[in-house]
């Protein structure tokens, strides 16, 4: 009988090697022109399938960078694939596991799928790797306004950019607003 552990290690080594062909495959179906936009560019640009072919060109070229990894995971979360979003941003940590950023980045994915219980655990680790990151801060404010506590909704936002602290909580972002939006960060 196979252990549980051996089974999850092959199981994620399974993934990942999916998860890696699949960012190449889509890599090779969207080349970029000369002097095309940086990957995150494409992301911000709502241009999802370009950028999830750009970033897999990028991890193709270096398994090794975090920051390709997380910005799969971003391209994932916004197109509403957020399990395998989950598995990139997973991955970006194992190589960065003290980036505040990408923690935030799954806390979102998370405050997405409605684990808002989960999403402040990782949003907290974020916040003990840096207190000041206002991407975070912001992140836990969504956190909050989702589950209607606007009074520490209202705390979050105050110590996030002093625009975000001019919104009053009914006119906060919510997860069907980011869904249709498409714009996030790493």
């Amino acid at each position: 009988m196979k252990s549980p552990t051996k089974s999850l290690s092959i199981g994620f080594i399974f993934c990942f090697l999916c998860l890696s062909c699949v960012s190449i495959c889509i890599a090779q179906d969207f080349p970029l022109e000369s002097g095309a936009a940086d990957c995150a560019d494409l992301v911000t640009a709502g241009q999802n399938a370009e950028a999830f072919g750009c970033f897999g060109r990028a991890i193709e070229a270096d398994p090794t960078s975090a920051f390709d990894w997380a910005g799969q995971g971003d391209v994932m979360n916004n197109i509403g694939y957020y399990y395998q979003a989950l598995v990139y941003y997973e991955m970006a940590l194992n190589l960065k596991p003290d980036s505040s950023n990408i923690l935030t980045s799954k806390g979102r994915t998370l405050t997405r799928m409605g684990k808002y219980d989960e999403a402040l655990d990782i949003l907290a680790q974020a916040l003990d790797l840096n207190p000041d990151n206002t991407y975070t801060w912001e992140s836990i404010g969504d956190v909050y306004t989702e589950l209607g506590d606007t009074d520490k909704a209202d705390a979050a936002y105050a110590r996030a950019k002093p625009a975000k602290t001019t919104k009053p909580a009914t006119q906060r972002k919510t997860v069907d607003d980011y869904l249709t939006s498409s714009q996030e960060g790493i």
